[in-house]
């Protein structure tokens, strides 16, 4: 992308060097997973199209509310539902064209349509948070002996004390982690909160109290590391046992160790994934009265309201004794 080429000029082929350098911005502009994302729904918008014989791209306004409707009936939730609008809008949109659900008409319709879920479905409209799990909840969790048992340990007890996402979890290498006085100090290259990579750093403290301090996780990750010599902190079953130094993580293992321990302390595997270390950081952290501001800081949440969505008993706490 970054080579000396002139952008107006054309390719052997006669197509224009300008026009692919600004697709290859338009796609760069966005993350793998909002990429990913976008493509698996309209994937099955297209296929609906053709099932019907409709055009999908430019695609009618109509024919967008009617396979939102058709897929509300197939029981499809109100989160979803907003998925599917969204990556038919930002298609339209990366190509140059008027997004349907941008409409009048349209945007009226799909207001009714959520109005309709809200009264009649209601289940469906229902936006699903993730359970929390905390460090009540971890010290119950049996990790077998050996590696694997220390690795996913550590997996859990970072989520929670950090808060977090399974990718940046994923993510971390040796370099990433440094000693302080308190504990650890973990940077983060990029994030979905930082996609310019201006790098962001989350604080792990050392427990203190005494029921945690066997499960302390600045102690479980420098145990880990001193198992094997991977640059990357958390690595597959196999680079793990046998000491390779290959490839990290990825995301979704990580998703499927959370949703395991989970379901070992009596948990709904479909209520939980690997946001509910997540949720667990700012729930545990608000409940025990820890500054709100300071929790959004931990969290990197860019609004406080989105902190404030975890502060469950906020409320009740101010009200304790005043009746």
């Amino acid at each position: 992308m970054f080579e000396n080429t002139n952008p107006i000029a054309l390719d052997k082929t006669g197509n224009d060097l300008g026009e692919r350098l600004k697709t290859a911005l338009k796609q760069s502009a966005d993350s793998p997973s909002t990429r990913r994302n976008r493509q698996h729904f309209w994937k099955k918008f297209e296929a609906w199209c053709a099932e019907r014989g409709v055009q999908s791209i430019p695609a009618d306004p109509d024919s967008v509310i009617y396979y939102l409707v058709d897929q509300a009936r197939r029981g499809q939730k109100k989160a979803t539902l907003n998925n599917m609008r969204w990556a038919i809008d930002s298609t339209h949109l990366n190509q140059g064209l008027q997004a349907p659900g941008n409409d009048p008409e349209a945007k009226q319709l799909i207001k009714g349509l959520m109005r309709e879920l809200a009264d009649k479905r209601p289940e469906q409209a229902k936006t699903d948070k993730k359970k929390p799990i905390t460090i009540d909840l971890i010290r119950k969790m049996k990790f077998p002996e050996g590696r694997k048992g220390i690795r996913d340990k550590a997996i859990m007890l970072l989520g929670f004390a950090t808060g977090m996402r399974r990718s940046e979890l994923a993510m971390i290498r040796r370099e990433h982690i440094e000693e302080t006085s308190f504990g650890l100090q973990i940077m983060i290259p990029s994030s979905k909160s930082d996609q310019m990579a201006e790098g962001e750093t989350v604080d792990v403290v050392k427990a203190a109290k005494g029921r945690n301090l066997d499960w302390c996780p600045v102690k479980a990750v420098l145990t880990l590391l001193s198992m094997h010599k991977n640059r990357w902190l958390f690595v597959p079953d196999k680079t793990l046992n046998r000491n390779l130094k290959t490839n990290h993580m990825d995301g979704n293992t990580i998703y499927r160790i959370v949703k395991k321990y989970g379901a070992q302390v009596g948990l709904n595997p479909e209520e939980i994934g690997a946001h509910s270390l997540r949720a667990g950081c700012a729930t545990y952290l608000l409940e025990n009265e820890v500054p709100p501001a300071a929790v959004q800081k931990q969290m990197r949440h860019k609004s406080f309201d989105t902190t404030q969505q975890y502060n469950r008993g906020e409320t009740a706490r101010a009200l304790r004794g005043a009746y």
